[in-house]
């Protein structure tokens, strides 16, 4: 924060999204959001359990936000204000976007770096950045308050929203089409080669062009290192609200529905769809042509190489429900232990037997 504001100035900025229900105790100036571990004197923390609490009062900060279970407890110390709310995370996550996060508009540079090159097709909105060495090429379109770091490819014909942040070095392919509010790490490439070959007789492998395109849609954010590959024929299509960490690959005429949630080293092979409220653990792997439908969560390593039709959690290679996959582990560590009761059975059974 440059300068200080109201804990009353935070709770209205919130009131009409029901986010914040009540404030308590004193209307302190509010000077910084901090962890509640390393708070000062006039900071804003955000406090989800008991053992938080008390750590608050230890540091004494200047504000709170907190559940509604802990809103009483907070209370009793009358010194400090408090805003309650009902998603604690939530708060933490819009609040310190409007007053905590880094604003990428507010830059060293002029508002188009004399290093970048445009090509002369190009119309670059007064209220949008571009860094330095920045690369856009023909007849590309770049919508309101988008913001180009240092280094980033903008090849022909590719189309951006509003309210994008591409952070240095990350490429879009040409003809590529980007939605609003659409966040790129460094160094994520979208609209790379689809990995497409023939064979011939003699297992040299022969390039299928890859001439279709990606579309991301609205609110995507994609992590460092991301590689979105473009349709052989089509689209590769990253759908609206999904968030993916960082080194994730998804290939050629992928489809990825909206609202999913992946982290790293997630490696989805070509043709492969998933629907909406998906979440993956790290190292998901997904073969070609899989259909996974709405709400599943894919846990431990998982590899998918069947359709998931049913919602639900699922882990393991081949993918089986949470809770199967969790015995099946069980059973595995104890391997060892029942094979020698096995070997001491067999024994047994042949003495028995008079053999």
């Amino acid at each position: 924060m440059n300068k200080g504001i109201h804990l009353s100035e935070v709770k209205e900025k919130f009131t009409d999204l029901q986010l914040i229900t009540e404030q308590l105790g004193a209307d302190p100036v509010i000077t910084g959001i901090n962890a509640v571990e390393t708070c000062e004197s006039g900071d804003l923390v955000f406090v989800s359990s008991k053992e938080y609490l008390e750590l608050a009062r230890q540091r004494q900060p200047a504000a709170l936000v907190v559940s509604e279970k802990l809103a009483k407890d907070a209370a009793q110390e009358d010194h400090w204000g408090i805003l309650v709310t009902g998603n604690v995370k939530l708060a933490h996550a819009l609040i310190k976007q409007e007053y905590g996060g880094r604003d990428f508009l507010d830059t060293q540079w002029e508002r188009v770096h004399p290093s970048a090159v445009i090509h002369p097709t190009v119309d670059i909105p007064d209220s949008s950045f571009v860094g330095p060495n920045v690369v856009i090429g023909q007849n590309a379109k770049l919508g309101e308050r988008c913001r180009l770091l240092a280094g980033v490819v903008i090849e022909n014909d590719v189309e951006i929203g509003s309210d994008c942040l591409f952070h240095p070095n990350c490429v879009i392919g040409y003809n590529c089409k980007i939605g609003n509010e659409v966040e790129i790490g460094s160094g994520t490439v979208i609209g790379s080669e689809g990995y497409g070959f023939a064979q011939d007789q003699n297992r040299k492998s022969h390039k299928i062009p890859q001439t279709g395109h990606v579309v991301i849609e609205d609110r995507v954010l994609l992590g460092a290192c991301n590689t979105i590959d473009r349709a052989t024929y089509g689209q590769t299509r990253i759908g609206a609200g999904t968030k993916t960490d960082n080194i994730i690959h998804i290939a050629h005429n992928v489809e990825i529905g909206e609202d999913c949630l992946f982290t790293p080293m997630l490696s989805v092979a070509g043709s492969s769809k998933f629907g909406d409220r998906c979440i993956t653990s790290g190292q998901t792997e997904v073969s070609d042509h899989m259909n996974i439908c709405n709400d599943v969560v894919l846990f431990h390593r998982a590899g998918v190489i069947k359709d998931i039709t049913e919602p639900g959690m699922y882990a393991g290679l081949p993918t089986q429900p949470l809770n199967q996959h969790m015995k099946n582990t069980a059973h595995f560590r104890k391997l060892n232990e029942l094979n020698k009761k096995v070997v001491a059975l067999e024994k047994e059974i042949k003495k028995l037997s008079g053999e």
